[in-house]
This record gives structure tokens, sequence and C-alpha cells, in this order.
């Protein structure tokens, strides 16, 4: 009898075992097929935040999916944190295997008996971390008209064959990093180490236990128990899980009734004071880099180290606004003053700018600014905008003419003329001023921009070969082969004539543009190092006295740009180009210092609007001025190189003495002389027909020669 008992208890035990087993081979049939891969949960990283610095060291922005913060050791956790969190949101953490079969059991019969199936959960923190991790877990593997119980049970069975996968691979240390490194903690904050920073400004180790208990709390709906949104119910959440501390033996009473008193103080965290700095740059930075790296340059926290000098964006960035303000007070008086039918309603008289400064050696992007930012507005019309230079674009048109035969000190008369175009039209051209000044040298007429001597000048070198000249220095955007190319007819970019411009205090080298010079993937290794672009564009001797023909802008009588000398008080070593375009639609100022090239374009988008007679010298120079001005007081090494002088080369150019009556090279017999710079090892120009030239002066020369 005891032996027939025996055999049915133990036929009783392998029953229950087959069906067991056929049981959870069947709930596994049915519910594996949605899982990640194995290999998924050994390789898993959580989306990390890419930083991105400035050239400095400063914070700019944050790329990223999420905001978050990795905890890297199981010892970084403060004690106080691993009991809160265990206290109330799984007690038995160390000693269950992924799944807490007594919770199960307590929450099927809570739902039993409120008649409410999906009322209360067990999940284990392994199985919210399988939620947290794995997006695709409990998705439902049939049609949408699957009742919401049956969904909502079958994602609990994924998570729990996700949570033993998880369980057998990692230790418990390793599962509780990677869960307080994934879980939302509410307003953008993923991960403890963000939730500590947002709530507290605190690194993690430095949390009290009540902060550790409030943090604990938010876990189960963020938003209802925010300290910010609602402290009175945070407070109460925090006393709860503190309450539960007590329970689990992890507090003591005494220490429970202190904390509890406690009121809720929280510290929002602090950004950078650069951090926003240089919106236009860093989303340009952005597009160049999601172009290599797609989507994981907001997922695996990236450092990017760019070349923008925060102290210098600064500047910039001050002084735009309150030029571009200044610029907008003219513009609405002038708007208010118009009859209605001159400038439609719809039309925007919003004022724009730009403004970019970069080094000519290195072509590193030090600052830049790429308008206005009304409402998100991303295009930047430092690099995307393309605008017509005016007298901004002479520099082409002269440098063509000095490498091909022509002198400063030669003369053209600045008188009307008629240019035939294409059409069969006739133009007749003018100047700034409406003024014609007779007979003038090519210095003259640059540094007073007159537009008759550029254009007899561009007719004479021709507009393919300016064109050419342009191209070759830096600018990419197209660039019409007509006759109006001397006075700047056709759009180009301000990124890309700064970047032309370099050329000059570079002795003919250009350097492409860069804004980012080193990328660093999580661990600190570079994985992207910017490399300098550099090719010659220009002849040096030719750049040098280019670049001494565009001092006389800044440093002259009638200079267009002198205004940076005698009204802003800029008084460093300088060259530059105004530049103004048809009915004032358009303002630039573009010039250097030996170690500094800045850009400035004033004008509104819809390009019916005028910016109301203000030339490139009062629109745009005092924005260049002022920025240049507060550099070098104040940024190192600018400020130690203030009277560093442009590089005159013994070997490229010489000053040789000319005739101011004749403009030909003097003789000892012209009585009024100045001087002029001319390029070595190459033509030169005849000598004073005037007041003669002896067979010593003769010989002379042609020892020189």
């Amino acid at each position: 009898m005891t032996l027939q008992i025996a055999k049915k208890v133990v036929l009783g035990v392998a029953a229950c075992m087959f069906f067991y087993a056929v049981g959870v081979g069947l709930i596994y049939a049915l519910f594996s097929d949605n899982l990640p891969d194995i290999d998924t949960l050994e390789t898993f990283q959580p989306k990390r935040v890419t930083h991105v610095y400035s050239g400095d060291g400063r914070l700019l922005l944050d790329f990223k999916e999420e905001n978050r913060e990795l905890i890297r050791e199981f010892d970084e956790i403060p004690r106080a944190m691993k009991d809160a969190l265990i206290s109330i949101e799984d007690r038995r953490f160390f000693s269950h295997w992924g799944i807490d079969l007594r919770r199960i059991f307590g929450a099927a019969k809570e739902n039993l008996w409120r008649l409410n199936p999906t009322g209360q959960g067990a999940s284990t923190l392994t199985q919210q971390l399988a939620r947290n991790l794995y997006k695709k877990v409990g998705r439902q593997s049939a049609n949408e008209t699957i009742q919401e119980v049956r969904a909502t049970y079958a994602r609990k069975v994924r998570e729990m064959i996700t949570a033993v996968y998880i369980e057998r691979l990692y230790t418990k240390r390793e599962i509780l990093v990677m869960y307080l490194n994934t879980v939302f903690f509410g307003h953008d904050a993923h991960g403890l180490k963000s939730a500590a920073r947002l709530y507290f400004d605190k690194e993690v180790a430095d949390l009290a236990v009540e902060e550790c208990a409030l943090i604990a709390g938010l876990l189960k709906a963020p938003n209802t128990y925010s300290p910010f949104n609602n402290p009175d119910r945070a407070k109460t959440r925090r006393n709860i899980v503190l309450k539960e501390m007590v329970g689990a033996s992890k507090l003591g009473a005494a220490d429970y009734r202190r904390l509890a008193a406690e009121p809720v103080r929280v510290h929002r965290g602090q950004r950078a004071e650069t951090y926003g700095l240089a919106p236009y740059f860093v989303e340009y930075v952005r597009r160049q880099l999601e172009k290599r790296y797609g989507k994981s340059l907001y997922r695996d926290g990236y450092a990017v180290h760019t070349t923008v000098n925060a102290q210098m964006q600064q500047i910039a960035e001050r002084q735009f606004n309150i030029q571009l303000s200044a610029v907008q007070a003219v513009v609405d008086k002038h708007v208010a003053r118009m009859d209605t039918t001159e400038l439609p309603t719809s039309v925007s008289t919003l004022i724009q700018g730009a403004f970019v400064a970069l080094d000519p050696k290195s072509g590193e992007i030090l600052a830049m600014i790429g308008g206005r930012d009304v409402q998100g507005d991303s295009y930047n019309r430092a690099y995307q905008a393309t605008r017509q230079a005016g007298s901004s674009f002479k520099p082409f048109v002269y440098t063509a003419a000095l490498d091909n035969g022509r002198f400063p000190i030669d003369v053209l008369d600045d008188n009307a003329i008629t240019i035939a175009e294409r059409d069969g039209s006739v133009w007749t051209p003018e100047n700034y001023d409406k003024q014609f000044r007779g007979l003038m040298t090519l210095r003259d007429g640059f540094k007073s921009s007159r537009n008759i001597i550029a254009l007899k000048l561009a007719t004479d070198v021709t507009a393919g070969r300016i064109s050419q000249y342009a191209h070759t220095m830096g600018i990419n955007t197209p660039i019409s082969e007509v006759p109006s190319i001397g006075i700047g007819s056709s759009d180009v970019k301000l990124l890309e004539m700064v970047s032309a411009y370099a050329v000059f205090p570079n002795h003919g080298i250009h350097v492409e543009p860069t804004a980012v010079r080193r990328v660093l993937d999580a661990d600190g290794n570079t994985i992207e190092e910017s490399s300098t672009k550099r090719r010659e564009a220009l002849r040096p001797a030719v750049a040098v006295v280019m670049t001494d023909m565009m001092r006389s802008v800044m440093d002259e009588v009638r200079g267009t740009g002198r205004g940076a000398r005698t009204r802003y008080g800029f008084r460093s070593p300088a060259a530059g180009k105004t530049g103004t375009t048809n009915d004032y639609r358009d303002a630039w100022f573009i010039g250097f210092t030996p170690d500094l090239v800045a850009g400035v374009w004033v004008g509104a988008d819809d390009q019916r609007v005028s910016l109301a007679g203000q030339s490139g010298a009062t629109a745009a120079l005092p924005l260049w001025a002022k920025f240049m001005k507060e550099v070098y007081e104040k940024v190192e090494p600018y400020k130690d190189r203030r009277r560093i002088d442009f590089e005159y080369p013994e070997d490229l150019v010489e000053y040789r003495a000319v005739c101011n009556d004749t403009h030909s090279l003097a003789t000892r017999y012209c009585p009024n002389q100045g001087r002029d710079l001319f390029i070595l090892h190459g033509p030169m120009p005849a000598s004073c027909p005037l007041h003669g030239i002896t067979d010593s002066d003769s010989s002379q020369r042609r020892r020189r020669l």
C-alpha cells in the first residue's frame, strides 16, 4: 500500500513537472518571438549626450536624444540611494532571479479582489530595466484588435523572459547601475546623474538621504511628483519612500521623523555661462557632423571640440545686437515716413545681419553669427545667404590688375561712361556720391571706392579673369562675367568672402575654414582631428601690395573705412574694404589685422527693403571696429599683439619714390615726391617724363632692376 502511494506521488510530481514544463515552453513559444537578441543584451550601451565645447573649453551645447549622464561603477551610487530605491521599488532585488513570484501572486490576488486585472503590477527592477532598455519588449505580435488586458499581460510575460536573460548575463551590481542610467526622472532627465544635477545641482555622491528618497519617489510618476511642479505631492511621496526605508530596516525611526519634517529643498542645476552661446555656429557644426556620424552623434556621447572662441563670440554677439538695433531704428523711422504704397504692409522690415571672424593662418572660425535669432530662426546668413557684394568685391578686381601689370600709381579718369549691355540697352553707372573727381591713381580710386575707376579697371582686366581670381581665392558661388562685376553685382556668401580676404594677410595662401578641431568618443579616444587645408591662391608679393592698398582704406583721408580710426578708436594695424549695393539693400565691411579677419553683412531678408541711406561705413563698419577694438583690448593673445604690423618682406616688395605730379617713378629732380609700394623682380612703371632723368639715374635704375 505504501509502495503504491509512493508510486502515485512520484507519478503525480512527474506529471506536474511535465505539464509545468509544457506550460513554460508554450508560454515561451508564444511570447519569445519578439524579444531582443542575446547579443544585443551583451553589447547594449545607453544613449549618451554629446557635449560641444568652444575652442577655450567652455560648454556650448549638448547634442542628445535624451538628457543623460552615466554612472560608471556601482560604488558611485550613494548607499542612501540604493536603500531608497530598493525599499520602494523592489525589496527582494538581491535575492530574486529577475522575477519576484511572491509579488506576482500578491498583485494577482489584489487585482482579483478589486476586479481590476491590470490595476497593480509586480515588476522587479530587472523587469523595469528590460522595459527601459528594449522598446520592442511587449509589442503585440498580433493585430491591433487584441484586447488591452491581453496586451498588458503579453508585455509582462515578455518583460519576465527578458528579465531572466538579464539576470543570467549581469550581476546585481551591474543591473542596478544599468537601471539608474536608463530610468526617466522627469523634465528630460534620464539617469541618476542627470536627475541629481537637475533637481539639486549636485554630483551623485553628494546627495543627502532625503534627496535620494525624493529622487526614488519620482519613479512612480515623474511629472506628478515633480518638486518643481508639485512640491507638496513631492514631499508626500518622499516621506512614503522614507517610511518604506524604515520598514526595510534601512533607516531608523528617529531619522525618519526628522527627515520627514524637512521641507523639500531643490536647486535647479545651472547651465554653464556659455551654454547656448553661438547657436548659429553650433548648428553649423551639427549639420557637418551629422553627415559623418548620423544618429550616433546624439547617442554615443562624443566630445566635440570646436574652434569658436567663447570670449570673442560673446563680444561679437553683444556688439551685433547693439549695432543691429541702431540700424533698425533708422529703418523704422524711414518706413514710418513712407507712403503705404511704396512698401506693401506684408513686407517684413526686420533688419538682419551676419558676422564671421576667423584666424587667417589656421582657417579656424573664431566667431559666427547667422542673424537675429527670431523665434528659433535657423537660417544662417553667414554661410547660407547669397547677397550682392557691392564694393566689398573690388579687392578681387584690383588684385587681378596688380597681378597683371598694373601699379598702385596708375591713373584712370573718374568721369562719366556708358556701357553697352548684352540686351542692347545702355547702362550709365554712377559713383556712390553721384560725383566725378577726374584723374586719380588706382590707390586713390580704391580707398575712396570710386565705381567708375573699378569698372574701367575691370574692363581692362576682363570679367573672366576677375572671376577666376575670386574663385581661386575662396569664392565658391557662381560669379557672372558681366561688366558690372567691377562693382560687385554677383551674389556671394559672407563666410566665403572672409575666407578669401584672409589670403591677403596670409601672403597669398588660402586656408579652408574649419569649425571642428577634434572629436573624442565616450572613452576619450580621438576619432577625428582637423587638418589644415592650405593652397597657394595668389603670388605673395601681390598679396602684400594689395594689403597695403587696403590699409589706405583705413588710414588715409577719404578712405571709406577711416571711421574705424577716427570715430571708433581702433588703432591696431588693419586693412579692409566697405561695400554698399544699389538702393542701400546691403551693407558690408570686411577687414583684417595680421592675426584676425572679420566680416559683417547687414540687410533685410526681403531685398525690397532698403537700409534707408545707411552705407557699409555706417551700417556694417561700426560692428567690425567695436569688435576688433574690444578683442585687442581684452582677449589673449590679441591684446599682446595689438602693435604687431603687417610684414613687407624685402625680397618681395619695396617702396619707391614717386612723382606726385606725373604719378610715375620719381627722379631726383621731381619737386613733389611721395612713395608707393611695388613688386620686386617684375616690371616697373616708367620714370617721370616731366622732370627729366639723367644718365646716372638710368644706370642706377638698371642696377636695381
